[in-house]
């Protein structure tokens, strides 16, 4: 058990349940979130009245933020309040500049940067089962591991340079999102042939078909007709597969197919920035402008 006092920013779909395993953990922890607090805060953890308050108590802080913009400006309050010596953990999904870009500010104010973003939808975050892909030097992960392992399954150590787990994060995503929008046009065209959702699923789980939609997501949610529970609105997964996008742009990296998965993405996120993304499905469905036709 360490004596590390650790910090929280952000208790909404992902960071509430994450909190609540810290704290389930044992872990001593501070939190704060601009939405209220107290309404979100685990049990067991302390209430702090701002994010300055929690700079300035912690140890070893975690985000889990909305956006690159409320990223950064939560970082810069870091940097102006935070101990020299803590550690901040990034969770969020920001790209790779942005990530080196907060690793920059908070090391000229003597802060601890690891870029660790995190895999799983929020069933995972409950269960305490996400995946952790962090960069940063390996005193800093050191440093944060009993904080992160708080909250997740596995730790990767994916390398030295903040920057490096957003490269990973946006990997996983391009491939989960990708398949998501693939799987959807697939099971769309089986069911318009009679199958049965079940039975495809079964069938595709034992074939070579199978991914991470048809063995969580489809039976989870889409089955189900549980569509507005996974955690993630339409905006953020397409903000998420945008990264991506520019990404290889900027890099002339190859990516027709995932750019033409962003453009149902895109469509998507206009028609309602945020439905649950497991509304995608029925979007793909009931859309018959995404049909390519000779």
């Amino acid at each position: 058990m360490t004596n590390e006092h650790f910090g929280f920013i952000g208790l909404g779909n992902m960071g509430g349940p994450m909190a609540r395993n810290v704290c389930e953990k044992g872990l001593s922890l501070i939190v704060h979130d601009i939405a209220g607090t107290a309404e979100r805060a685990p049990t067991g953890a302390e209430i702090a009245q701002s994010n300055d308050e929690v700079a300035r108590r912690a140890g070893v802080i975690v985000l889990s933020l909305p956006s690159v913009e409320i990223n950064r400006a939560v970082v810069q309050e870091i940097a102006q309040a935070g101990q020299a010596g803590c550690v901040v953990v990034d969770t969020c999904t920001i790209g790779p500049e942005a990530a080196a870009g907060n690793s920059r500010i908070l090391e000229a104010a003597g802060i601890g940067y690891v870029d660790a973003p995190v895999s799983g939808l929020r069933f995972r975050a409950e269960e305490g089962t996400l995946t952790s892909m962090a960069a940063g030097t390996s005193e800093a992960v050191a440093r944060a591991r009993p904080l992160i392992e708080g909250y997740s399954r596995v730790l990767y150590h994916v390398g030295q340079n903040p920057g490096q787990g957003q490269y990973m994060k946006l990997v996983n995503n391009a491939l989960c999102i990708s398949a998501y929008v693939t799987t959807s046009e697939a099971l769309v065209y089986g069911e318009r042939g009679g199958l049965d959702m079940d039975t495809m699923l079964q069938v595709l789980n034992d074939s070579s078909g199978q991914n991470f939609s048809t063995s969580q997501i489809f039976p989870k949610y889409v089955a189900t007709g549980r569509y507005d529970e996974s955690g993630a609105d339409a905006h953020i997964v397409e903000k998420d597969l945008g990264l991506f996008v520019e990404g290889t742009k900027a890099m002339h990296s190859a990516n027709a197919v995932i750019t033409s998965a962003y453009e149902v993405i895109k469509a998507f996120a206009q028609d309602n920035p945020t439905q649950d993304q497991m509304r995608i499905y029925p979007f793909v469905r009931d859309n018959r402008d995404l049909s390519v036709s000779d």
